[in-house]
């Protein structure tokens, strides 16, 4: 069952038109630097000043971009529809009705769309890499401390960044989830998991909030620049990835209790 529901999720026309889209970001963002320069006002996401410096500062910057906004969106669409889009065409209640248990259906589906996710901000670190490659010069990596790292610790750094920013989207994986099983649209369950993913990241810019703010889905997204330090400071990190596993456990057994007791066949 696994094995099938990573091909369908993996062949599915959407999702692949969602892995393009999230490939051509960073050869955009690419394409715009080389033509038009960085400029000269300052801001930007971290390490835009930097970007035609190293390859590795365009796969960062396209991380800082995509993370706010663009992937929780896409992941959003795909967890969304990973339930919901099954009980709207009909087929769920022929795979309810099969051998495998509705918990193991939710584990399934859940660790599908993880693998998604990574496979995603994978693809935004290859598509960075071979276009900064091919649009800027390979010049020293200077990280946050000041230090200049090797080519090749740059890419293992770079990895470890995508990989960070992948596990933070488990949150919104869970969230689609479990908005799945509360409902046939897939579009709804989508618009849900986004919805509240972009709630909490403006509650994270509220003062008044600084005690809630530690438990929002949003408030360590930007941690993964800390790896980009030397020494690395792994504290903000440690956190996003435990906050990220919490939101996950917690909206994946919500959604494993809902389905377990929803009517499918009748």
């Amino acid at each position: 069952m696994f094995a099938e529901e990573l091909r369908r999720t993996f062949t599915r026309p959407r999702n692949l038109v969602i892995l393009g889209l999230i490939g051509l970001v960073p050869i955009l963002l690419g394409v715009v630097v080389k033509t038009l320069g960085v400029g000269h006002g300052g801001g930007g996401p971290p390490f835009f000043g930097q970007i035609t410096d190293n390859p590795v500062f365009l796969v960062l910057v396209a991380l800082s971009t995509m993370q706010t906004f663009l992937l929780p969106l896409l992941i959003g669409l795909v967890a969304g529809d990973s339930v919901a889009g099954e009980a709207s065409s009909g087929s769920l209640r022929y795979l309810v009705a099969a051998p495998a248990g509705r918990v193991r259906i939710i584990a399934i589906k859940t660790l599908v769309v993880m693998l998604f996710t990574l496979a995603a901000v994978l693809t935004i670190a290859l598509t960075g890499g071979i276009t900064g490659s091919l649009l800027f010069h390979v010049g020293k990596i200077v990280t946050l401390s000041g230090s200049v790292v090797s080519n090749a610790r740059g890419v293992v750094l770079t990895i470890e960044a995508a990989l960070t920013v992948g596990v933070s989207m488990f949150s919104v994986v869970g969230l689609g989830l479990f908005v799945s099983t509360l409902t046939d649209t897939p579009a709804a369950a989508s618009a849900v998991a986004v919805g509240v993913a972009i709630i909490t990241e403006i509650l994270g810019g509220i003062p008044q909030l600084i005690h809630v703010q530690p438990i929002l889905l949003s408030t360590y997204w930007s941690s993964f620049t800390d790896l980009m330090r030397t020494p690395q400071v792994w504290h903000g990190v440690g956190r996003d990835v435990l906050e990220s596993f919490g939101w996950l456990a917690v909206t994946v057994i919500a959604g494993a209790v809902n389905f377990a007791k929803k009517d499918l066949l009748s």
